[in-house]
């Protein structure tokens, strides 16, 4: 009997470690950062949005897919792409051959958040600038999710102000005007909505340099008077997303600094108050691994999870790299079982 419990685990440990094995969407000199990635429900398509950014930090919108769940993808290509600054993709599925992308778009001397749509996945048509009700530009840093009932939310930043949530109902054609304020001074808001009990999650960080992560909760998407939490406060954290898995828990990832580099963590938390021990998602000395983005399949323990790698550190050189199914509940190495 102890010989086959030694067998199980060693053969979950292989198995455990060759899902960590870390694949390429996109390779080669560009500097490719900041990725959304959508599971199309039409054909079961991965479909990943990123930003292309050249030496002056400007950056066009290319697209790339894979149609045999991640395991190749198809050359990347340019989808808006411009003279101006186009950044910070958020690539949302509306309907049977509905998609929608948002993103930040400089205008003159400031930006503007603008929507594009496409029938096909593949080729997007840039429609408009959002009107979010402000008389002057500074919106940055879109998310935008989506719920059962066809509701778009989006997290948005005020440059030198804070960071907002708007609501819309025609799939992002309009956007309430109520300009709700989440926290003051705050940057690169993120939101997560649990739909079991209407439980808003957001995430964001503050500071300049060493930055530091808090998170608020609300069950009412115009009401964040409730106290900030402290998530991550400790070094420099950055670049935080939060997701809902099938078992309603709520994981947060981030990357936090580790010498000259950044890596990868996860905490995990049943009501976005009370989060778990951090899981180190990446470990990686010889590279930078920034803004990562998890796609939730099935399972409540794992996800895809996605990211911008720049190897050498600060080589400029980042690709997008995937890891198809990344642990994020770490009670299953208590049971060893997973939940």
């Amino acid at each position: 009997m102890r010989s086959a419990l030694i067998v199980a685990l060693l053969i979950f440990i292989v198995l455990a470690e060759s899902a960590r094995a870390v694949e390429n969407v996109t390779s080669g000199p560009e500097f490719d950062y900041q990725t959304t990635i959508v599971r199309s429900s039409d054909d079961g398509a991965r479909i990943a949005v990123f930003e292309r950014l050249n030496a002056s930090n400007f950056g066009d919108l290319w697209i790339t897919r894979s149609t045999d769940e991640g395991e190749t993808w198809s050359p990347p290509s340019a989808i808006i792409a411009t003279t101006a600054n186009e950044r910070h993709p958020t690539l949302v599925q509306v309907g049977i051959s509905q998609y929608v992308l948002f993103y930040l778009k400089s205008v003159g001397s400031s930006y503007r958040l603008w929507r594009a749509t496409s029938s096909d996945g593949s080729q997007f048509t840039e429609q408009s600038q959002l009107d979010l009700g402000w008389p002057t530009g500074g919106e940055v840093n879109p998310l935008v999710i989506r719920h059962s009932d066809g509701t778009l939310t989006m997290s948005y930043q005020r440059l030198s102000a804070g960071v907002y949530v708007a609501q819309s109902t025609d799939n992002g054609v309009t956007w309430d005007q109520l300009q709700t304020l989440i926290s003051s001074g705050a940057q690169l808001p993120r939101i997560a909505f649990r739909e079991s009990d209407g439980l808003y999650l957001a995430s964001y960080q503050t500071g300049s340099s060493d930055l530091t992560m808090y998170v608020k909760t609300s069950t009412d998407v115009r009401d964040w008077s409730a106290p900030r939490q402290e998530f991550a406060i400790t070094g420099s954290n950055h670049d935080s997303l939060p997701i809902v898995m099938p078992d309603g828990a709520f994981v947060l990832f981030w990357i936090r600094e580790v010498g000259m580099q950044f890596d990868i963590a996860a905490r995990r938390s049943l009501d976005g108050v009370n989060w778990g021990a951090t899981l180190d998602i990446t470990n990686t000395p010889d590279a930078s691994d920034v803004e990562p983005f998890p796609l939730v399949g099935t399972s409540a323990s794992r996800v895809e999870l996605y990211w911008g790698s720049d190897s050498p550190v600060d080589s400029r050189t980042a690709d997008i790299v995937r890891e198809p199914a990344v642990v994020v509940n770490d009670s299953i190495f208590a049971s060893g079982f997973e939940s």
